[in-house]
Formats: structure tokens, sequence, C-alpha cells
């Protein structure tokens, strides 16, 4: 209960307040408003006999003049502040663009400089290939001349942002088909490497040439021959090796060339090695290059102490000179 009248006396407290701030308010309404239809006089006295001019205002309209003044002073002094914002905005967006137009020119500098270097290498990588035996239709001159060309072929009008693009777009191609000619370069000197190390081109013996391959007269029989390897004149006993990785595929003897030794290598080739005084491998043995496999001898058809040394692809016998390095240690 005491809660109930406690609620109601704070209720019409403040009623009571609201009241007499409402009469309050009125009152000074009215103040205000009596006021303002007070009126002030101006009178304007001629110096000369013309009459005198009163102006008379109240000082309700010189308020609301006072009032527009003091609007249009505001609006004043926030489109002065607005315009020296806006020409603040426009000087650092000149400063920027002055700065952009600098940078732009430096990076376009450098974008061709990479463009040249690009060029540079992709010749380079490109005629390697070709040299290596790869596919000349895999080499592309790139793609950002041909698409400029269509676009000048369509009258399409080219900005130097159209032809830096381009450019770019020419240079990522180019570096992309770079990169895989240059896989393929490596893939063809593996090859190539493979070949070479499985290629007989060593020298067999130290000597010297005694009989070439080809046509020759033989000491022996005085006539006109065909030797199909190649004589190295050499010492008694000297060492025989491989001239490349090889399995020994034959070995044996007979009176027109003392002991032999056949090897068989990698892709189709095929090494002799006869009139030897001894053996020093087996069959089926697999040699590397620079492996003794005998010694130098002579036969009982040909008392000269030599290596014969032939080279075969499948059944036809090649120059083995033209396989030496033709450097001897």
């Amino acid at each position: 209960m005491e809660v109930k009248q406690r609620l109601h006396l704070i209720f019409y407290r403040l009623r009571y307040k609201v009241q007499e701030w409402k009469l309050k308010l009125s009152q000074r309404y009215e103040d205000l408003d009596k006021k303002g239809r007070e009126r002030l006089t101006i009178m304007v006295i001629p110096h000369t006999d013309r009459r005198t001019i009163n102006f008379v205002i109240s000082y309700k309209a010189i308020s609301i003049f006072i009032g527009i003044m003091v609007i249009l002073l505001v609006i004043s002094a926030v489109n002065v502040l607005s315009h020296s914002g806006s020409i603040h905005q426009l000087t650092e967006l000149n400063l920027t663009n002055k700065d952009f137009i600098r940078q732009s020119s430096k990076m376009k500098e450098e974008v061709n400089s990479l463009h040249e270097t690009i060029q540079y290498y992709y010749e380079r990588i490109s005629n390697l290939y070709i040299k290596l035996g790869g596919d000349p239709s895999r080499v592309s001159k790139g793609m950002g001349g041909q698409a400029g060309q269509f676009l000048a072929l369509q009258g399409t009008p080219q900005s130097d942002i159209t032809d830096e693009s381009f450019r770019i777009k020419e240079d990522i191609h180019n570096l992309k088909l770079s990169s895989e000619l240059s896989e393929e370069i490596i893939k063809l000197i593996k090859k190539r490497k493979s070949i070479i190390r499985n290629t007989p081109s060593i020298w067999p013996t130290k000597g010297y040439v005694l009989f070439p391959f080809g046509k020759y007269i033989s000491p022996v029989t005085g006539k006109e021959e065909i030797n199909r390897g190649l004589d190295i004149g050499s010492f008694p006993g000297a060492e025989v090796i491989a001239t490349a990785p090889g399995i020994v595929f034959d070995t044996g003897y007979s009176p027109a060339t003392g002991y032999y030794v056949k090897l068989s290598h990698r892709f189709g080739w095929k090494t002799i090695y006869s009139n030897l005084d001894r053996i020093r491998v087996k069959k089926n043995e697999k040699l590397s290059k620079g492996d003794i496999l005998g010694y130098v001898g002579k036969s009982p058809e040909n008392p000269i102490y030599h290596l014969h040394y032939e080279v075969h692809v499948g059944t036809q016998a090649l120059n083995p000179f033209s396989f030496l390095n033709q450097i001897q240690e």
C-alpha cells in the first residue's frame, strides 16, 4: 500500500513540474512575442532641405534578418572549406598522377628490358633444340605478335597498355615454351650422352695405324685385299681394352685371326678384337669402357705383332678410325 502511495506521490510531483515548465515556456514565449512586436524607428535626416525619412522595423524582423545572415555565413564558410578541401584533393591527385606516370614509364622500361632478355633466351633455346635434332614444328614465334597483327587487321586502335599487354602475354607464352624445350633438350642430351657413352670411341690399344680400313696391299700375300677393320701396330703383350661398355658374346681362336674376343654393345654396336696373344675375359662377362680383355699378339698366318680391331652395326662393318678420338694418352 505504501508503494502505491509513493508512486502516486511521484506521479503528481512530475505532473506538477511539467505544468510548471509549460507555464514558464508559455510566459517566456509571450515575453519574446511582446518584445518582438516592439518597433524601432530609424530616421534618415538629410543635410539638405529634403524631408526626413523614417524606417519602422520590429525587433522580430531584425532577429529574422540576423538569423538569415548567420545562416548565410555558416553556409559560405562550409562552401569555402569544402572548396579548399577539393583543391587540396585535386593537388594530391595531380601529384599522385605524376607519380603514377613516372612509375609507369619506369615499369615500361623494365618490361622492355625483360622482353628483350626473354626473346634472347627463347631464341637460344630454340636454336639449341633444333640443332640437337628436335622437332622444328614445336618452335613457335609466340602469340603476342600474332594477336597484335590480328587487331591491326580488324582496325582496333592499339594503345600503349594494349601493346604492353600483348607483349607480356607473348613473353609468358615464350617462357612456357622455353621451359618445355629445355626439358626436351635435357632429354636429348641425356640420350646423346648415353649414345656417346655406349659408342666405341677410344683406342683399343696403344700403337699406330698399320693397315687402314678398306683396300690395302697385304705384306703377307702381296695382293690387294679388303680390310674390314683397322690394324693397329703395337708392342707384344700390350693391353687391349674394351672401347665401350658391353657383354662378351664370343671368344675363340683360329690360325687366321689368332685369339679373338667379340663384344656386343647397346644401340646395335659390336666390336671385334683379334690377333691376341691371350684372352683375359670369359663369355657372357660384362665389361665397362676401358676394361682389359686381352693382350696384343700375332697369328700363325701374320707374324707381325698388332691388334685387328673391327666395329659393326648389325652386319655392316664401319671404319673404326671414324669413331676413335684420335688421341692416345
